[in-house]
């Protein structure tokens, strides 16, 4: 099989972009995405964005595994990109790991925290699979581009954002990731260790304020652009609940992690002293909605992403306030349990000290 060969786990909105973006640059892309897709027949992705306009091949996408696997003598490519929610994460290492093996490099795009370490966690219990021989497995804390899927086999790329960071379980993994990836995608930068590019996760930072903020409409199932029409105020409770998170990040030995204005002017080149100011010059988010009760800005980025914050303040012994308070709130109007706590994550003292 060709060093050229990847994988694209997941047909949402980001998964597409991905396949796109990687069909572009003459890779040979498979798609398996859970919820069927005309793209099995045609075997093209629809891109009709500003950014890398029109009809791109991909060589197949099934909602079968199998399917994929048979495609290539019963293996999978080496090269895998993950492209989910939180939720997801679980499910899919179960449906992936009888084909993984330690040469593959696994890129992870999920707003979740530690969604990487989740992943390897189930390979081991479902599959014997050791620390030792697993797989490079790589968070990073934040997407490549700002995308709208328009049908299930279409997607508009908006932009692409200035920088993303990545980190495996260790340095020899994410320099193996960084060979891998990044002469496709030229953005990427290493980040130290896992534990700084989770800390560096900003999504549910400013998501979970915006929908607490229109917390009537939420409820309602109204279809509205949470990015526009909200006030300095709530740009302010972003801000309080950003300090929360660097707080953590320096009890835990990152005391220059960047912060939620250097998030936006990074990823999408704003500028401004408030966050109001920030979001609003993001011509990428215009139209962007929320359309169901389920939307992951809620129910992804509470339990998979504030939560597991939440538990590191507890370890560390610090007081974080907005963020206790954002939690309690928005438990309430999710469905989702917090299962991800430290014990499930397992998270101690001899690990967190290993990643700095």
């Amino acid at each position: 099989m060709s060093q050229d060969s990847y994988l694209v786990v997941g047909g949402g909105d980001v998964g597409l972009a991905t396949a796109v973006h990687l069909s572009s640059q003459g890779c040979l892309v498979y798609l398996f995405s859970r919820r069927y897709s005309v793209i099995n027949k045609t075997k093209i992705v629809r891109s009709t964005g500003l950014f890398l306009p029109g009809n791109y091949p991909i060589a197949a996408c099934s909602n079968n595994i199998q399917k994929i696997a048979v495609a290539n003598d019963g293996k999978l490519p080496r090269n895998i990109i993950i492209c989910c929610r939180g939720q997801d994460i679980e499910s899919y290492a179960s449906i992936l790991g009888e084909y993984i093996h330690s040469q593959m490099n696994i890129l992870i795009i999920c707003a979740s925290r530690f969604s990487g370490r989740v992943f390897g966690k189930v390979l081991y219990r479902e599959f014997g699979i050791i620390e030792t021989q697993l797989p490079a497995i790589a968070d990073v804390n934040n997407s490549p581009f700002a995308c709208r899927g328009n049908a299930d086999d279409q997607v508009a790329i908006k932009r692409f954002k200035k920088q993303f960071k990545v980190a495996a379980q260790n340095s020899e993994m994410t320099e193996r990731i960084l060979v891998t990836y990044q002469s496709l995608f030229e953005n990427l930068r290493p980040a130290i260790s896992s534990l700084e590019v989770n800390l560096d996760k900003c999504n549910d930072i400013f998501h979970i304020p915006l929908i607490l903020a229109t917390l009537e409409k939420w409820e309602l199932g109204e279809s509205y652009n949470i990015y526009r029409g909200f006030s300095p105020r709530t740009g302010d409770l972003i801000a309080d609940l950003d300090s929360d998170r660097l707080i953590i990040a320096k009890a835990l030995g990152f005391p220059n992690l960047s912060n939620i204005y250097d998030y936006f002017k990074t990823a999408y080149g704003t500028s401004g002293p408030s966050i109001y100011e920030h979001i609003h010059q993001i011509k990428a988010l215009d139209n962007a909605t929320v359309r169901n009760l389920h939307h992951r800005y809620l129910s992804e980025e509470l339990p998979f992403g504030a939560f597991p914050l939440q538990v590191l303040a507890r370890l560390v012994g610090v007081d974080t306030p907005f963020l206790d308070s954002c939690v309690t709130l928005g438990s309430k109007f999710v469905d989702e349990p917090l299962r991800w706590n430290a014990e499930f994550l397992e998270l101690d003292t001899q690990w967190l000290n290993s990643q700095l």
